[in-house]
């Protein structure tokens, strides 16, 4: 059963990423708006989480997910064409994208050949790389978790978020040529959150934590969670006289330790309201645009590079720097509505 409020809050991620990728002034009101972290944990975070319900659903038709490598083809395609139109029109049309693909006319070919395993993947189009890479993964570990194996997998992938946090990422990349760009994210830390919302799922598809009896524990500690996430919020926002975090503890890329418990604090807090209050959450807008997230994300990619080639004197003043954001998003809404009759 599809829970529509999932569909609803993936759509809300979409929009406010966009937003975000718009920048100021909307973004300095939205981006990491309830503490140390972004939408794009919650985006990576659910992806995991719905995948692993797709994948307990479809088990018995399709014990091997071959599902999962299905619509990592589509995602990979998805992200080929864009990149290659992107690059061509930076180095064409769209002059001032053009930094952004330095590395294309300096080694063309290269940059082209490293490009198709997602090796090298420019500013803004290294998120759908990354979701490809986790569907692949998720393939061969969901069927094990479904064995009940996810104890051993999540720990895995603590082990492996943890090398990340020491610069594993580096050590492999300077084994590769310098002018490939390997975008922001660090994987072996992304794939945390992934394999965390799925290991999440998956225990509770196989009720083996996830009983009456821990829910009942679990929401006396709402008051504590949410007096956490205030307090995150005020210090994330220097409300409170402290000091900011380092680096390492904040990371994006590498998803720093505070930034994952902040993040996991938020999600307690919604999955209470969404267990609670089922509807609360579930907007029509936001419902639609969640259930084409591939069409939506990447059309909201080419729409930001199409805004980052707009001139300064449009960007940075108003009303163009906000009128512009909102019609993007009306935009990506009107796609979803388009795609709607057709998927039905």
């Amino acid at each position: 059963m599809r829970i529509k409020a999932l569909d609803s809050i993936r759509g809300i991620l979409l929009l406010q990423m966009t937003l975000d990728h718009f920048g100021k002034p909307i973004s300095h009101y939205l981006y990491q708006c309830f503490g140390f972290f972004s939408a794009a944990e919650g985006f990576f975070f659910l992806s995991g989480f719905v995948g692993a319900l797709a994948a307990f659903s479809k088990s018995a038709k399709d014990p091997k997910q071959t599902w999962m490598r299905s619509r990592a083809f589509k995602i990979w395609k998805y992200h080929s064409i864009t990149l290659a139109a992107v690059a061509i029109a930076a180095c064409t049309i769209l002059t001032p994208i053009r930094e952004y693909f330095s590395n294309f006319p300096e080694h063309p070919v290269l940059v082209s050949l490293w490009s198709i395993p997602m090796v090298n993947t420019p500013d803004y189009l290294d998120v759908l790389p990354l979701y490809v890479v986790f569907l692949l993964i998720g393939s061969a570990l969901f069927p094990q978790m479904i064995r009940g194996n996810i104890l051993a997998i999540w720990c895995a992938s603590v082990a492996l978020w943890i090398a990340g946090q020491y610069g594993l990422r580096d050590t492999l990349n300077s084994l590769l040529p310098r002018w490939i760009n390997h975008g922001f994210f660090d994987p072996l830390c992304w794939q945390f959150l992934y394999v965390t919302g799925a290991a999440i799922a998956a225990c509770w598809k196989r009720s083996q934590v996830f009983t009456p009896t821990f829910f009942k524990k679990f929401d006396r500690l709402i008051p504590l969670l949410f007096i956490i996430l205030v307090f995150l919020f005020l210090w994330r926002h220097e409300y409170i006289p402290l000091q900011q975090p380092s680096k390492f503890w904040i990371s994006k890329a590498a998803i720093g330790p505070l930034r994952f418990v902040n993040f996991m604090v938020f999600v307690s807090l919604v999955s209470w309201i969404v267990r609670r209050f089922p509807s609360a959450l579930d907007f029509k807008v936001t419902n639609v645009i969640g259930r084409h997230s591939l069409d939506v994300f990447t059309a909201h990619i080419v729409l930001v590079y199409i805004w980052l080639a707009t001139p300064g004197s449009i960007r940075y003043h108003e009303p163009w720097n906000i009128a512009a954001p909102i019609a993007a998003c009306l935009l990506l809404w009107l796609l979803a509505k388009i795609r709607e009759p057709r998927q039905k």
